[in-house]
């Protein structure tokens, strides 16, 4: 039933314009701001470790701009997990620097796509069903049927989605073998993983994407989908910090943070500010998000 339901109501919001459902989610966003809601103290928390040289007016006026970027995204996204194809094409304004995916496919040695949390994500599955097929790594929900919505959702357009889990892990492995090419979201907190600095502060990193490039020589682009002025979206793929290739998994793991910072920084008001980030730190340091609690450490 609860299945059901989900699936209903991501049917209706998916037919909305795509106007209306950015103007729902710019709403959405403001009232976050306005009622100082858990993403919002989430958003300033990260906000003031990333970016401690802000003004506080600085930092506030992004922390709304986050949030609403952030609630435009839910709002659009049942359309990009729903809608047609036809549809989500006009949704993409135009793709810039695609010829540094096309030389790292041409390679032949599988093409790994770091894909940060930025605009909304979501409609890179729809577009990339233009060009051939990927495989994605996700992390399953908990409850079991939005499991299922969500495998069935993604999947829709040719491309194929494998859990978190060896199974899905061993997969990748063999698809970047194969020349295929593989699209990871390169900043969850893994269970897993080394501490590296993220907008100078130590981030719980995953090493997944540094061990397979390693293990394949597989070629690393970056990719974000970036939302613009017109309710539009721009596919921008960007070159990747060089040290990902390092057999120092250390070293590329930094790599990998860099890249993303290099991508965040270029619009930082579209990245998701409310995940909680540093929600794993090293001991010995401060608890980020014990909102209205007494201090505590790890």
């Amino acid at each position: 039933m609860r299945g059901w339901f989900s699936h209903f109501l991501l049917l209706v919001l998916a037919r909305l314009p795509r106007r209306v459902s950015q103007l729902l989610g710019r709403i959405v966003g403001h009232l976050s701001y306005l009622f100082r809601t858990r993403a919002y103290q989430v958003t300033v928390a990260n906000l003031l470790l990333c970016f401690p040289e802000l003004s506080d007016e600085e930092r506030m006026k992004l922390v709304k701009k986050s949030l609403q970027s952030t609630g435009q995204t839910l709002m659009e996204t049942p359309a990009a997990w729903l809608a047609g194809s036809s549809v989500l094409e006009k949704w993409i304004a135009g793709v810039s620097s695609s010829e540094l995916l096309d030389e790292a496919i041409d390679g032949g040695n599988g093409t790994i796509v770091l894909l940060p949390h930025m605009g909304n994500w979501e409609l890179f599955n729809a577009y990339f069903a233009t060009r051939g097929k990927m495989t994605a790594l996700y992390q399953p929900p908990r409850k079991p049927h939005l499991q299922k919505i969500m495998k069935r959702v993604r999947s829709r357009f040719g491309n194929e989605l494998v859990a978190t889990n060896v199974k899905g892990i061993a997969r990748l492995y063999r698809v970047l073998k194969n020349g295929g090419v593989v699209t990871i979201l390169p900043d969850q907190v893994p269970a897993r993983g080394l501490y590296a600095p993220f907008f100078g502060n130590a981030a719980l990193t995953d090493q997944l994407i540094s061990r397979l490039a390693l293990k394949t020589r597989a070629r690393v682009v970056a990719a974000c989908v970036i939302r613009l002025d017109d309710g539009r979206f721009e596919i921008k793929f960007s070159s990747v910090d060089e040290g990902i290739y390092s057999k120092d998994i250390e070293l590329s793991v930094r790599a990998i943070n860099a890249t993303v910072e290099n991508c965040v920084k270029e619009i930082p008001a579209q990245y998701q500010w409310e995940y909680k980030r540093f929600k794993v730190r090293p001991s010995g340091e401060k608890r980020v998000y014990r909102f209205n609690k007494p201090d505590a450490f790890h």
